[in-house]
């Protein structure tokens, strides 16, 4: 699922990309949630959205929100589904206002994944570069600032095709796993400790 910023992405084996032009976070949750987008016998889901909801909210903690309530609805609608959520990348057209949004929301994104056992991928990194002015790649970008190039669209395709081959997933689930299972054990341990 993913914004316009997703419309020119290839195909990816195995994945289903919805894309739906100015959707929100809550769009994409409620049209899970009322059946209008259906989960169902899906390998995967991946999702690259929230980009309109930095530019109308301007508040990464609402928009973490937000994602985490996506996730669980997708999860809870297909429990099998392998879920990856994509960061957030630079925005040329207004980046003085929304630079420090989109860093601080991908920076905390990888908690909310691991707390949902998802993968995340860092694209905001294939997209930067401290060479360049302000540090964005522009050349990967739209001339509206927002959009990808057809550049930027393989750019990020293959970011995802990479991420979505089978050694990548096992060895992602297995970090996860161990993840999980030590946080489950800090959290266990936590004020029990005592004596």
């Amino acid at each position: 699922m993913t914004d316009s910023i997703g419309k020119n992405l290839a195909a990816l084996p195995g994945v289903t990309l919805i894309v739906r032009r100015g959707a929100y976070l809550e769009s994409f949750t409620q049209s899970i949630l009322s059946g209008d987008v259906s989960l169902q016998g899906m390998d995967a889901l991946l999702l690259h959205v929230g980009t309109n909801n930095i530019d109308r909210d301007r508040d990464p903690q609402s928009v973490l929100i937000e994602t985490g309530n996506l996730i669980r609805v997708a999860k809870v609608a297909n429990p099998t589904m392998h879920v990856v959520v994509s960061g957030i990348l630079p925005r040329i057209c207004d980046l003085s206002a929304t630079e420090g949004l989109v860093k601080e929301y991908n920076k905390l994104l990888g908690r909310v994944c691991r707390d949902n056992q998802v993968m995340m991928i860092r694209s905001f990194a294939a997209f930067t570069c401290g060479k360049e002015p302000n540090g964005i790649k522009a050349w990967l970008f739209a001339a509206d600032g927002l959009h990808l190039s057809p550049r930027g669209s393989t750019v990020l395709t293959q970011l995802f095709r990479v991420q979505f081959s089978d050694r990548n997933i096992q060895q992602r689930l297995f970090v996860m796993k161990n993840e999980l299972a030590k946080k489950n054990l800090r959290d266990m341990n936590f004020g029990f400790n005592l004596e």
